[in-house]
Formats: structure tokens, C-alpha cells, sequence
């Protein structure tokens, strides 16, 4: 029987076929893993029974979003947004206290450090739309989520919000000259990304033309200051092993 992992998404609109497709590409029969989709806003999902929901789940990524901001919203979208977190923030803990493999990408990694009570902001400074260089500190150098990659390497990013703070007991492992926390651990199988690792160039394109309020240049500009990132999807591969191997 195929083990699963659960991808959680935090989206409404198109993106979230898109997401979909670029987080399937990573599945493979070598892996014997199925992708399970579950949407967040889905008011018939259960998370006040995680057991039920993860069972026979190795592991779970929470997804990115680019509708929802953890800094604030317009009213009505704001009022949505507080009653998913309600909703799902008995399943988040129970990951947290069991230490269940996660990994929170983008929105994910935010609503990771959210509950692990960091503030979330919309900081113009921190913010990031494009390609990247990352910079793994030497805590992210040696954890297994960063396994077989150098210690620079370009991702592609898209928030506008970002963690103000480090949470207790969170290590950092890696960083940008603009966002100080790029990437953390909790735990020993907890993650959480603030950069896109599902996605590639193309897949960027795509994101900027769905989401023109994240341009922050003209997009033929944009365009050629897209960077490839063949490094920055070994972290979803690496989170499939380690997953697959418990």
C-alpha cells in the first residue's frame, strides 16, 4: 500500500491546480508516496481529528497562499482567514507536540512560526518577489532538509509578509540579505520555508501574471531578472526521504 503525504492549501483561486501540478512532479512510483490534497477552507476537512486526517501519512506540507496575508486583511477576507486559523490550529499543535514530519512552505512556513508564536508582518524591507540567493547558516548547513545542497543557492520567493522574530526553541537555518528568516527548524521534523522550492522559472512566470500586485517591476523587466533555482527543489526531495524513511 502507497504511504501518503498531506498537502494542505491555503488557496481559492486558479494557483491552487498550479500548486497542485508543480508539488506532483516531485511524486514518483520510486518513492511509493501519494500526494493526499486537502483544502484548509474546506469546511467538511476534520482537523479536530488529526489522527483521522493523517492516517497513513508520513508527513505534511502546508502550502503557500496568494490571496491570505497573516498580517492582515480586508474585512471580509480577514474574517475567513480567522476562522480557518480557529479551525486548524488543534491540528497544528498536534504536529507540533508529536513532532510529525512538516514542512510549511511560503504562507505555510508563516502559519508555521504564527503558532509557534512569532509575529508576523508585512515589512516592505523583508519582502521578496523574484529569484534570490539563499544563505544557509551552519545549523542549515547540516540538517537533513538542506541535504547534498551548497551553502548559497538561488529559490524563488513571492510574500509580501515575513517573521519579525525568531520563535523559542526554533533554530535558524538559513537566511537572504533581505529576509532575516528565510528558513527554521522546530524540533527535529519540523520546517518551515519562506521560499518556494516547488517552484522553477516557468512556474514564477506563471505567478507574476496571476498575481500582478506582486510585480514589483514591469514584467519583461521581471522576466529577465528571473534566476533558474535547480538546488532550491531538492528540499522537497530531501523532505520526501527523510518522510519515507521513518
Amino acid at each position: 500500500m502507497k504511504k501518503n503525504i498531506l498537502l494542505i492549501q491555503f488557496r481559492q483561486d486558479i494557483s491552487a491546480s498550479h500548486e497542485k501540478d508543480c508539488f506532483l512532479h516531485y511524486f514518483s512510483k520510486k518513492l511509493n508516496l501519494k500526494l493526499k490534497i486537502v483544502n484548509a477552507f474546506d469546511e467538511k476537512v476534520d482537523f479536530s481529528s488529526p489522527k483521522k486526517l493523517i492516517k497513513n501519512t508520513q508527513g505534511v506540507i502546508l502550502g503557500g497562499s496568494g490571496e491570505f496575508y497573516l498580517s492582515g486583511n480586508p474585512k471580509e477576507k480577514e474574517k475567513i482567514l480567522q476562522k480557518m486559523l480557529k479551525r486548524i490550529s488543534f491540528f497544528i499543535e498536534y504536529l507540533f507536540r508529536n513532532d510529525f514530519p512538516t514542512l510549511g512552505v511560503c504562507f505555510g512556513h508563516q502559519l508555521l512560526g504564527y503558532f509557534l508564536g512569532g509575529e508576523i508582518i508585512n515589512d516592505k524591507n523583508q519582502s521578496q518577489k523574484g529569484s534570490f540567493l539563499v544563505s544557509l547558516t551552519k545549523e542549515g548547513k547540516n540538517d537533513p532538509l538542506f541535504s547534498t545542497m551548497p551553502q548559497k543557492f538561488f529559490a524563488q520567493f513571492g510574500h509580501r509578509d515575513s517573521l519579525k522574530n525568531l520563535p523559542k526553541k526554533v533554530k535558524l537555518l538559513a537566511k537572504t540579505k533581505k529576509c532575516k528568516i528565510v528558513a527554521f527548524k522546530y524540533k527535529n521534523k519540523i520546517w518551515g520555508v519562506q521560499f518556494h522550492p516547488e517552484l522553477d522559472y516557468k512556474d514564477m512566470l506563471f505567478r507574476f501574471k496571476l498575481y500582478s500586485e506582486y510585480l514589483p517591476k514591469k514584467f519583461e523587466v521581471m522576466k529577465k531578472k528571473l534566476k533558474p533555482s535547480p538546488f532550491s527543489s531538492k528540499v522537497i526531495q530531501n523532505f520526501l526521504k527523510i518522510t519515507n524513511a521513518n
